[in-house]
């Protein structure tokens, strides 16, 4: 018996040194390649050059969300339609991203547009086409007026990214609930007007930032909302059913169904929306945070979707917080500067697209809806406008 045992041992032990002359090079070759990705994917996100628009709307711009969702569905001429394999997999080209930004200070309210360079003529002619008097013009960063990270001794900061409460097939509560499209302008409610009102009345100090970055996506870069849709609706239909198979939906089964289909019918894009608030630390005010978050949470339904805080929101909880105060403070600090970072650098994503991740799925109508510039009905002051239309020169105006 003991010389079977022996037989034994070494018989596992050279299947072990084979399996082992296998496994380890399989498992160093693809940790080798995946860090090759990273590092390619890395230096092509580092080389893209980045303009910042500043957009500034006439006083009395009568135009709505539904410009803005064309603005949107123009601007899905980004899409790469899936990238090569080879460009993919050996050059590290990510599909790309552009943030739209609303930045209040106690100077008033801004818009931004932070574009690749190489789009910024299509994000100019998307502009222009539905607000042919703006003025957009390049500008700096205003990012770099702020420290190099935050908190720090003097400023502290508050915020969070968001994503759905459901399926991203389930459309938030969109602008055309807000107010119906035959009405008259003055008379329809703007769905980001309480936004506006509380950014609108921040102090010299004060500072909130909403960007909500976009990349337009589709089956070729794998999302099919309209087969995700389609197996969601079945599934809906497949729960009305009573003992006998009839239908047994609901007027307001059918109003979910027919908003599904509406998004499905739409250009989608993968969204990151965030929000920071930063003040003085002996000035700090949680009012001008409940505000935001509150005029953020009217996009919610309890039978469709809404927006929740994600993971980078800059709280700490639970029994180990409440036991340990030093850790619980320490964890607060490192949430903050990291939530600041993906501020200031707009990251998409957790790791900036250097590896793949599931995003939250947003229509043109969607993104119309929590970016646009304000009704003429906003009464809010210090907004970003200008008061006057470009004039034209007269035709017979001489040239020498």
């Amino acid at each position: 018996m003991p010389f079977l045992e022996d037989i034994l041992i070494v018989g596992v032990y050279k299947a072990l040194s084979v399996a082992l002359w296998i496994v380890v090079p399989i498992f160093a070759a693809v940790l080798c390649w995946k860090m090759r990705l990273f590092y390619k994917r890395y230096l092509f996100i580092e080389g893209i050059e980045w303009n910042i628009l500043q957009i500034r709307i006439p006083h009395g711009e009568a135009r709505g969300p539904k410009s803005m969702e064309q603005v949107f569905a123009s601007l899905f001429g980004i899409y790469s339609f899936g990238i090569p394999a080879l460009n993919k997999y050996l050059d590290g080209k990510v599909d790309i991203w552009i943030s739209f930004e609303m930045v209040a200070r106690g100077g008033g309210i801004s818009f931004y547009v932070r574009t690749p360079k190489d789009y910024r003529n299509l994000v100019e002619s998307a502009l222009y086409a539905q607000y042919p008097d703006a003025e957009i013009s390049e500008t700096t960063d205003y990012m770099d007026d702020l420290p190099a990270t935050l908190p720090d001794d003097t400023y502290d900061l508050w915020g969070s990214g968001f994503t759905l409460v459901k399926n991203s097939v389930y459309p938030i509560r969109t602008y055309h609930d807000f107010f119906h499209e035959l009405s008259k302008e003055e008379e329809r409610i703007d769905p980001l007007a309480p936004l506006f009102e509380a950014m609108s009345k921040l102090k010299d100090d004060e500072m909130v930032c909403i960007q909500l970055l976009i990349s337009p996506t589709g089956p070729a870069t794998g999302v099919s909302i309209k087969d995700d849709a389609q197996k969601e609706i079945k599934a809906i239909i497949e729960k009305k059913k009573d003992e006998e198979g009839k239908s047994d939906m609901t007027g307001g089964d059918r109003d979910v169904i027919r908003a599904i289909e509406n998004k499905a019918s739409k250009h989608v894009f993968q969204a990151n929306l965030r929000f920071v608030y930063i003040d003085r630390k002996d000035s700090f005010s949680f009012l001008n945070i409940s505000s935001v978050m509150g005029s953020l949470q009217q996009f919610n339904t309890q039978h469709m979707n809404g927006l929740r805080p994600d993971k980078l929101i800059t709280v700490a909880g639970g029994i180990k917080m409440k036991l340990f105060p030093k850790i619980k403070k320490t964890t607060m600090l490192r949430k903050k500067r990291i939530l600041f970072d993906y501020l200031k650098t707009r990251r998409f994503g957790y790791t900036n697209r250097l590896v793949d991740e599931t995003f939250p799925i947003l229509s043109s109508e969607e993104l119309a809806t929590l970016f646009h510039f304000p009704l003429s009905s906003v009464r809010a002051p210090r907004l970003g406008k200008i008061d006057s239309r470009k004039g034209t020169p007269p035709v017979n105006l001489p040239l020498e």
